[in-house]
């Protein structure tokens, strides 16, 4: 779907000539001219982008901004400011996610405003009163920024404006320092990169190998230019430059920008890793078993048919070990409900040691556990099978909060396995079939008795 952008101007034709060329490249753009009609326009259309003019009606576009950022409704969405450099820092401080200079060509118009969309958090309407502060500055403490210049001198000079501004360290590196750190894990938080590094563009290059690599992909990046390159300056930001700045950071006077743009793409990079390990965690969490930490069913299922799938390929045999506690029902029943979930944990564990590194365990429900052992012959299957039979039974399991108090336990197992070039079918079905084999060869086990093996007879699956 098309980004909807929301220009703002008081100038009837800088609004017109700004929509224009935003739509001459398909944006979906709308108009406003002054604070509320922007507010009016958020509530209906909802835009991804906030673009203000030099001026909005009786308010400038910093205090536009400045508005912007307080309300709820739009502290979430990125603005741009079209202000003169001098006005950078105050853009900025107001809550702008970047700034342009007012003639600022379409080019560069362009590149920031992709580059804003393709960075932009994911951002959610507000709720009625739960309006949310101003996202303030957040990171790791002592952040760790690179300064790849184009001479030693010019580095160090970065480092003397930065460091009085900034609560980081720096470091200088050429390019090959910085990927080889890279490489081995040793990632700064921001690169600070010279466009022209030993040759032309050849920061952008350096730019584009970082991006590449697995450490330093998810860093802020700002590339600095020289004067009047604004078509490089647009490059870098279309290779995923955060921000691009003057290549000696604009003295004293345009230090101060720089240094709120790098905590910008700091705070920015907090909070994508934030992201970005919630996404994990809930990851982990939707295909794992809560109390033992073994995979669960939803996870377990499928995974039996990738692991069906890559010893079809491989002319490989497999086995599904289907493992029921015997009596379990007696445990929660004469002990409580703890006592059970401590005889799940441990008897998981045991599983888990059972079956090595190379083995997957799963906790199927209640107390239904299920093993796969990928590789694996019918001989090495039963032997495995028989040896978690003897680890379970071999040694009581200890009950929480009961005094003294331990429970033997034994398991029903039932195993099937598939030889190489056994079957023939589709991984699924394969899968499905297998599993339904060991699962009978259970309900065998538990008819001849229970604590025992059963192991299926070997079928050839069409």
């Amino acid at each position: 779907m098309t980004t909807r952008i929301l220009v703002a101007d008081a100038v009837a034709t800088a609004r017109i000539t700004l929509k224009v060329r935003l739509a001459s490249v398909c944006y979906d753009v709308v108009a406003a001219s002054c604070l509320d009609e922007i507010f009016q326009l958020v509530d209906q259309q909802r835009p991804g982008l906030i673009i203000l003019g030099s001026s909005a009606g009786d308010s400038s576009a910093i205090q536009i901004g400045t508005a912007l950022a307080q309300d709820a409704r739009t502290s979430n969405i990125p603005v741009v400011m079209l202000v003169p450099p001098a006005q950078r820092l105050a853009a900025l401080k107001a809550g702008a996610t970047a700034t342009l200079p007012p003639e600022v060509e379409d080019h560069m118009l362009m590149a920031r405003v992709r580059g804003i969309l393709r960075d932009a958090e994911p951002c959610r309407p507000a709720e009625f009163g739960m309006a949310e502060a101003q996202a303030t500055f957040s990171h790791v403490a002592r952040p760790l920024i690179a300064l790849i210049a184009d001479n030693a001198l010019r580095a160090q000079k970065w480092r003397k404006l930065l460091a009085t501004r900034t609560n980081c360290r720096f470091e200088v590196m050429d390019p090959d320092e910085a990927l080889g750190a890279a490489t081995a894990g040793r990632n700064a938080d921001v690169y600070l990169i010279a466009a022209d590094i030993r040759g032309n563009g050849d920061g952008l290059r350096l730019l584009s190998e970082l991006r590449s690599r697995q450490g330093s992909r998810d860093a802020g990046f700002v590339i600095a230019i020289a004067e009047n390159a604004e078509e490089m300056a647009a490059f870098a930001l279309d290779l995923g430059a955060g921000d691009v700045v003057p290549v000696d950071l604009g003295g004293d006077d345009g230090a101060g920008a720089v240094a709120m743009s790098l905590q910008m793409l700091l705070s920015r990079k907090t909070r994508s890793d934030q992201r970005r390990a919630e996404a994990q965690r809930n990851m982990v969490w939707a295909m794992t078993d809560p109390l033992t930490g073994l995979y669960n069913r939803r996870y377990a299922i499928p995974k039996l048919s990738e692991i069906t799938r890559e010893a079809l390929l491989g002319n490989q045999g497999f086995a599904v070990i289907a493992i029921d506690l015997d009596h379990f029902k007696r445990v929660n029943d004469n002990y409580g409900h703890g006592a059970g979930d401590a005889v799940l944990t441990d008897i998981a564990g045991r599983l888990r040691d059972t079956l090595g590194s190379t083995g997957f365990a799963a906790r199927m429900g209640g107390e239904e556990f299920l093993g796969v052992l990928p590789n694996c012959c019918d001989t090495r299957a039963a032997k495995t099978a028989n040896t978690l039979l003897h680890v379970i039974q071999s040694r009581p399991v200890t009950l929480p909060h009961v005094k003294g108090g331990e429970i033997c336990v034994t398991a029903s197992i039932g195993v099937a396995t598939v030889a190489p070039l056994q079957c023939d079918g589709w991984p699924d079905q394969v899968a499905r079939m297998t599993l339904e084999r060991a699962d009978q060869a259970l309900l065998a086990a538990k008819a001849a008795g229970r604590n025992r093996v059963i192991c299926s007879r070997a079928e050839t699956m069409v």
